[in-house]
């Protein structure tokens, strides 16, 4: 058995089961192989998440480098959004994350980060994985084993973000706004509600402990926890976190689920910039009403290449980077997607223009030309996201949203499911470049079988 044909997956990362397949021997191998390709003494940043497994893994993978000759920075338990702007901040030449997937329970993925905070391509970090494949490591001798030592970016970051918001602090001061905030059991608990409630902000979290258990959040079983929560104490906005602190999912004071392109837009038009040279960088399937109205220099970055869209904005000197897959990027902040900064947008712009979260959004709702809504069990739809996710169906590849899974045709059609506002309800949106009425047809029956056999077949 070869490390490729277990561990190098599809999505351009290390991903592989945790402790079956991605065991602490592999973890260490692996480690080594990335301290073979960085010179030696090279200081690198290694973070994880709170499971144990991650915890396990991270420690093996940590000796693997050391045993290369590797000066190590230990950020314990870290977003990994934190961990790319502390690379970059520090000056770092590499980082590590070790992180569980979003849609597959036992799946832990190590991500790997250059000295700009942006994350390998697949071509790089398959080059890692031949090494180890190979044996091919480099160890140094006993007295030149790599140091480690320990750091804590978390609340240089808080005050970065402090720092950068710190215009609006006066006004959300003023105007009070109640924020119910999911965490979904990740570090980023331990920065956003305090960061929020200097702001003055009246904070309610869910899920921000560190899980015995852990689950798949954000989920939509939890989307609509949040958005209930939101409902029943009248909440300004909810937000609805990642784990690695990259993500938002905005839902708004009506309980409506927010798509990322209309927080992208929001996010965007924020911070025009009327010069008309200034470059934006969108992804290939984002609806085109988000972008259309700019009078800028726009880049499209597509799907499928870790750290594509960050690595599009760095090289183009973009002054922001979005897609449909809800990464918002801030280049002049930090390397890397940031729900929190998108999140603290919005809040900014409610207080300046007092004005409710729902209005707010309206300015910038995304009507795609097909909508429909087909009942569907709450409790199987992250199932049924799942699947589509990992087994598109032929002629299309798939996204994760965040709040749901959009398939998308080389045509650059699309079809996106995702939870609707109405309990164990499916909301199906349609869009086809030329305005096709007789395809968007077709596509919606398509999107319609599809759920019909998911549901028969399971």
């Amino acid at each position: 058995m070869t490390i490729v044909e277990e561990s190098y997956l599809k999505w351009g990362r290390i991903m592989a089961f945790s402790n079956t397949v991605l065991t602490p021997e592999l973890a260490s191998l692996l480690g080594g192989a990335v301290g073979t390709l960085l010179d030696p003494k090279a200081v690198v940043m290694v973070g994880r998440d709170y499971r144990r497994d991650s915890r396990m893994l991270k420690r093996s993978f940590s000796g693997g480098l050391m045993a290369s000759g590797i000066e190590l920075i230990d950020l314990r338990a870290v977003p990994t959004n934190v961990l790319q702007f502390a690379v970059r901040r520090f000056g770092a030449d590499a980082g590590v994350m070790i992180t569980r997937s979003h849609n597959l329970a036992g799946m832990v993925s190590i991500k790997l980060f250059d000295s700009t905070g942006i994350e390998y391509q697949s071509k790089e970090t398959k080059n890692v994985v031949e090494i180890a494949n190979n044996r091919k490591i480099r160890r140094v001798n006993f007295t030149e084993v790599g140091w480690i030592s320990l750091a804590d970016p978390m609340k240089i970051y808080d005050r970065a973000l402090a720092g950068f918001f710190a215009e609006s602090k006066d006004i959300m001061r003023e105007v009070k706004l109640r924020v119910v905030i999911d965490c979904a059991c990740g570090p980023m608990s331990l920065i956003i509600p305090d960061l929020l409630n200097e702001f003055g902000c009246e904070v309610i979290t869910l899920n921000a402990h560190r899980p015995r258990h852990p689950s798949i959040l954000p989920n939509p079983e939890s989307l609509l926890r949040l958005r209930e929560t939101v409902g029943t104490i009248g909440a300004d906005l909810g937000v609805a976190l990642d784990a690695e602190g990259r993500h938002a999912i905005i839902i708004d004071s009506q309980g409506r689920i927010r798509t990322a392109e209309e927080t992208a837009s929001m996010n965007l038009h924020s911070r025009y910039d009327p010069d008309p040279n200034a470059t934006v960088v969108v992804g290939t399937t984002v609806h085109p009403s988000v972008y259309g109205d700019l009078d800028k220099n726009i880049i499209f970055s597509g799907h499928g290449e870790p750290g594509a869209l960050a690595r599009n904005v760095l090289e183009n000197r973009a002054i922001y980077g979005f897609n449909d897959t809800g990464l918002f990027i801030l280049p002049v902040f930090a390397p890397g997607s940031d729900g929190i900064v998108a999140s603290l947008t919005v809040l900014t712009l409610m207080a300046r223009e007092q004005i409710k979260s729902t209005d707010l959004y309206r300015r910038h709702q995304v009507f795609p030309q097909r909508i429909a809504e087909v009942t569907f069990p709450l409790n199987r739809m992250l199932g049924f996201f799942s699947t589509i996710l990992n087994n598109p169906p032929p002629s299309y590849y798939a996204i994760d949203t965040f709040i749901g899974i959009k398939l998308i045709t080389e045509d650059n059609e699309w079809i996106h499911f995702y939870l609707a506002t109405e309990l164990d309800t499916l909301q199906i949106e349609i869009y086809n470049p030329q305005s096709n009425s007789l395809r968007q047809g077709e596509l919606l029956d398509f999107a319609k079988n599809l759920v019909e056999e998911y549901l028969s077949s399971n």
